[in-house]
Protein backbone atom coordinates (compact mmCIF):
# COMPACT_ATOMS: atom_id res chain seq x y z
CA UNK A 1 0.00 0.00 0.00
CA UNK A 2 1.37 3.41 -0.99
CA UNK A 3 2.15 5.94 1.69
CA UNK A 4 -0.41 8.77 1.78
CA UNK A 5 1.11 12.19 1.06
CA UNK A 6 0.40 14.86 3.67
CA UNK A 7 -0.32 18.36 2.32
CA UNK A 8 -0.04 21.65 4.23
CA UNK A 9 -0.10 24.67 1.94
CA UNK A 10 0.34 27.13 4.85
CA UNK A 11 3.62 25.51 5.85
CA UNK A 12 4.96 25.80 2.33
CA UNK A 13 3.91 29.44 2.10
CA UNK A 14 5.59 30.28 5.43
CA UNK A 15 8.85 28.72 4.29
CA UNK A 16 8.66 30.40 0.89
CA UNK A 17 8.00 33.80 2.47
CA UNK A 18 11.00 33.43 4.80
CA UNK A 19 13.24 32.28 1.93
CA UNK A 20 12.18 35.16 -0.30
CA UNK A 21 12.49 37.78 2.47
CA UNK A 22 16.07 36.63 2.92
CA UNK A 23 16.60 36.75 -0.84
CA UNK A 24 17.68 33.11 -1.01
CA UNK A 25 17.27 30.98 -4.11
CA UNK A 26 16.07 27.39 -3.95
CA UNK A 27 19.64 26.24 -4.57
CA UNK A 28 21.07 28.44 -1.81
CA UNK A 29 18.55 27.21 0.76
CA UNK A 30 19.05 23.65 -0.45
CA UNK A 31 22.75 23.92 0.25
CA UNK A 32 22.21 25.52 3.68
CA UNK A 33 19.61 22.96 4.75
CA UNK A 34 20.88 19.80 3.07
CA UNK A 35 17.55 19.33 1.26
CA UNK A 36 17.32 19.11 -2.52
CA UNK A 37 16.05 22.18 -4.36
CA UNK A 38 13.49 19.96 -6.11
CA UNK A 39 12.05 18.86 -2.76
CA UNK A 40 12.04 22.48 -1.52
CA UNK A 41 9.92 23.41 -4.53
CA UNK A 42 7.49 20.60 -3.71
CA UNK A 43 7.21 21.81 -0.11
CA UNK A 44 6.72 25.48 -1.03
CA UNK A 45 4.56 25.13 -4.10
CA UNK A 46 2.61 21.92 -3.55
CA UNK A 47 2.38 21.79 0.24
CA UNK A 48 4.31 18.57 0.72
CA UNK A 49 5.01 18.14 4.44
CA UNK A 50 8.66 17.36 5.17
CA UNK A 51 9.81 15.03 7.91
CA UNK A 52 10.44 16.61 11.29
CA UNK A 53 14.20 16.40 10.73
CA UNK A 54 13.93 18.21 7.38
CA UNK A 55 11.58 20.84 8.79
CA UNK A 56 14.04 21.43 11.64
CA UNK A 57 16.86 21.87 9.15
CA UNK A 58 14.84 24.38 7.12
CA UNK A 59 13.80 26.36 10.19
CA UNK A 60 17.39 26.53 11.47
CA UNK A 61 18.79 27.43 8.04
CA UNK A 62 16.30 30.28 7.71
CA UNK A 63 16.79 31.42 11.34
CA UNK A 64 13.05 31.53 11.94
CA UNK A 65 10.89 30.42 14.85
CA UNK A 66 9.25 27.01 14.80
CA UNK A 67 6.21 28.35 16.68
CA UNK A 68 4.04 29.18 13.64
CA UNK A 69 4.52 25.63 12.33
CA UNK A 70 3.29 24.02 15.54
CA UNK A 71 1.13 26.79 17.03
CA UNK A 72 -0.91 28.41 14.28
CA UNK A 73 -2.03 31.20 16.60
CA UNK A 74 1.54 32.30 17.36
CA UNK A 75 1.64 35.96 18.41
CA UNK A 76 3.65 37.21 15.46
CA UNK A 77 4.60 36.36 11.91
CA UNK A 78 7.25 39.10 11.92
CA UNK A 79 10.42 37.58 10.49
CA UNK A 80 12.75 39.94 12.38
CA UNK A 81 11.09 39.00 15.67
CA UNK A 82 11.39 35.31 14.88
CA UNK A 83 15.03 35.59 13.87
CA UNK A 84 15.83 37.55 17.01
CA UNK A 85 14.31 34.78 19.12
CA UNK A 86 16.52 32.21 17.39
CA UNK A 87 19.67 34.31 17.84
CA UNK A 88 18.86 34.91 21.51
CA UNK A 89 18.38 31.19 22.09
CA UNK A 90 21.97 30.65 20.91
CA UNK A 91 23.47 33.20 23.37
CA UNK A 92 25.25 32.41 26.61
CA UNK A 93 23.91 33.73 29.92
CA UNK A 94 26.58 36.44 29.89
CA UNK A 95 25.67 37.50 26.35
CA UNK A 96 21.97 37.64 27.27
CA UNK A 97 22.74 39.87 30.26
CA UNK A 98 24.70 42.23 28.03
CA UNK A 99 22.02 42.31 25.33
CA UNK A 100 19.32 42.95 27.93
CA UNK A 101 21.28 45.89 29.38
CA UNK A 102 21.71 47.35 25.89
CA UNK A 103 18.01 47.00 25.08
CA UNK A 104 16.93 48.49 28.41
CA UNK A 105 19.30 51.45 27.94
CA UNK A 106 18.05 51.98 24.40
CA UNK A 107 14.41 51.96 25.48
CA UNK A 108 15.08 54.36 28.37
CA UNK A 109 16.95 56.85 26.16
CA UNK A 110 14.63 56.61 23.15
CA UNK A 111 11.48 57.54 25.06
CA UNK A 112 10.57 61.18 24.62
CA UNK A 113 9.90 63.11 27.84
CA UNK A 114 6.25 63.57 28.77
Amino acid sequence: MAKKRVIDKKMGLRLKKARMEQKLTYDELAELSGISSRYLKEIENHGNVPSLAKLKSLIRSLHISADPFFYEDAPTENLDYQRLQIYLSECSAEQLTTILAIVEAYIRTSKSPI
